[in-house]
């Protein structure tokens, strides 16, 4: 389960005899915000505490009133002060320290009630049945990101009225690399496969293309890049020695595993696998799906085989995380037996990438996955959108090949069938001469605007008045709106629409024109944020009901994650 964090700074509670002392008689604080927790709230007041080294002044006061008086700090307010509170569930002040607290109108002399806070989880009943817990045990939390770890002996608090988060002081939170907008993740292992869970382990990942070669080295989990390259422009004879030079280059490194970037899955593979003779075989099988891509990832994963002996390799699919369509996403209406006899059905790509960009939504969302309903726009010469339902994929629009869909930089996207034959007719070339050569490489940006299918150049055609790249851009963004319409009525609403790949990514312009007209379903762009502010944001106004999000990819650092995992659960078992 999955669980937004919220980190707790120096704070106060106060009883109403306390708060008249400090205050005046009948004071009433004043709120500036409510907190996540039902019926509590920052007020604006604050208070100066002070032990017998130090002061710290202006902690705020969170409302409503207490029973008794109570005073959270960190360890380190604790150095200052010069005292050394307990680490405590909320309310439990038996023989704590007391502390001198000053108001505008008086003082107290505390005598309990100042603790540091224990790291707790509040949630309520039916969050507490989904994991099987009570009120007042303990699970294990795990953080991902540069500081990955696992926090043990975290306390339930479970009531009608609570709303799920993970609370820990500002000493911890900054130890795990948290904030506010992180979420966390509740775990149920023993403590030798928590130990075994963050060990490090450095990954290098080929990604064999069909004239390229790009490699990555990861150390995991930190996510630390040690190294990278791309080789382009490369005949199939030559890989093998393209990878040679590459092994030898990485001699200066330790390699615990390999990683490799496959195309097409098909059924067989709804998520990353450690490869031997059978993944080998089924990869091979379904060459006839993939035929640029699939042999040479293959022919990848034999030269690394004998390049980096006895180490284990793993296999990330690009259609894996599509594989929770269900069939009335992914069946063509054809005969039904091509599906049964030869699975023909859509299958979507991307799937790292759309998976990746998700995670992040959820983060800056402060939302767990299994809450939302997105739409993520991977935009680059290839482009796919994807229907996320509640964490997985529910629609995308590439399907049986990458080439369907929207249309691209050189792809047609969805076209008349009856296209096809016709073409093949009045070029005289076969059925397949026109799919991968016309369809597949002359369409799209390219063949409608016949300068470019790099979106920079069609932009600045627009602007010396060229009216075929007007109509390149005007086709491209009206069939990707189409499908965020479509997708829209699908997930019954969305709860945020993320653009990431180069030209979701980059490309202002392009997500103004995609957005334009959707302000009837609650998308509110902000301007200077799309045009001026660069990185991982928001590029909605804060009132938009439907938040716009841009999210620079990063399918490699899934690659890395899903088989520092697999390769960790291997060395464990």
């Amino acid at each position: 389960m999955k669980i937004p964090v919220g980190i707790s700074n120096r704070h106060v509670h106060l009883s109403r005899e306390h708060l008249d002392i400090l205050f005046g008689k009948g004071y009433e604080l004043t709120k500036i915000k409510d907190l996540r927790q039902k019926g509590q709230f920052a007020a604006e007041e604050t208070i100066d505490i002070e032990g017998p080294k130090g002061k710290i002044s202006h902690v705020r006061i969170l409302g409503p009133e207490r029973n008794k008086t109570q005073v959270e700090i960190s360890k380190t307010d604790g150095y200052v002060l010069g005292v050394n509170p307990p680490m405590r569930d909320s309310g439990d002040l038996a023989e704590t320290p007391g502390i001198t607290i000053s108001g505008p109108r008086g003082q107290v002399m505390l005598q309990e009630g100042l603790i540091i806070a224990a790291r707790h989880i509040h949630m309520n009943e039916t969050d507490a049945a989904k994991i099987g817990v009570k009120d007042n045990e303990h699970v294990s939390v795990r953080v991902d990101g540069e500081r990955s770890l696992i926090l043990e002996k975290v306390l339930c608090r479970v009531h009608p009225s609570f709303v799920l988060e993970f609370h820990i002081d500002t000493d911890e939170g900054n130890a795990a690399g948290l904030k506010n907008s992180d979420v966390v993740e509740i775990i149920q292992v023993d403590s030798y496969h928590q130990l075994e869970v963050v060990e490090e382990r450095q990954i290098l990942l080929f990604n064999c293309g069909s004239s390229s070669i790009k490699y990555k080295l990861y150390r995991m989990p930190n996510k630390q890049l040690l190294a990278s390259g791309v080789i382009e422009h490369i005949k199939k004879e030559e890989y093998g020695q393209h990878l040679l030079q590459i092994a030898q280059d990485m001699q200066l490194y330790r390699i615990d595993a390999i990683a490799h970037r496959i195309v097409h899955g098909g059924e067989e593979f709804a998520q990353s696998i450690i490869i031997d003779e059978r993944v080998k075989a089924a990869i091979k099988k379904l060459t006839p799906f993939a035929p640029l891509h699939n042999p040479v990832n293959l022919l990848g994963i034999e030269w690394t085989e004998k390049l980096f002996p006895n180490l284990p390799q793993v296999a990330i699919f690009d259609t894996a995380f599509h594989q929770t369509m269900p069939p009335s996403s992914f069946i063509y209406p054809i005969p039904y037996e091509y599906y049964t006899n030869y699975k023909i059905r859509k299958y979507g790509f991307h799937g790292s990438s759309h998976r990746y960009v998700m995670e992040r939504a959820e983060v800056m969302l402060e939302m767990p996955k299994e809450k939302l309903r997105l739409i993520s726009c991977h935009i680059g010469n290839g482009v796919s959108l994807t229907a996320i339902r509640y964490g997985i994929s529910y629609d995308t629009t590439m399907g049986f090949t990458p080439i369907s869909g929207v249309s691209m930089g050189t792809r047609s996207g969805n076209i008349d069938p009856g296209i096809i034959p016709y073409l093949a007719e009045i070029e005289g070339m076969d059925v397949h001469g026109v799919v991968e050569n016309i369809l597949n490489k002359k369409s799209g940006l390219l063949g409608i605007s016949g300068k470019s299918n790099d979106i920079r150049d069609i932009l600045q055609g627009i602007r010396e008045g060229d009216e075929r790249c007007k109509l390149a851009i005007d086709v491209f963004t009206k069939r990707i709106q189409a499908y965020i319409g479509q997708y829209l009525a699908r997930l019954h609403g969305v709860d945020g629409i993320i653009f990431t790949a180069g030209i979701g990514e980059n490309s202002a312009e392009i997500r103004e024109r995609i957005c334009a007209g959707f302000e009837h379903a609650g998308v509110v762009i902000d301007q200077h944020a799309n045009h001026r502010a660069t990185g991982e944001r928001f590029i909605s106004t804060p009132f938009s009901p439907v938040k716009v999000m841009v999210i620079p990819t990063n399918e490699e650092l899934i690659m890395a994650r899903d088989a520092y995992q697999l390769v960790t659960q291997m060395i464990s078992v």
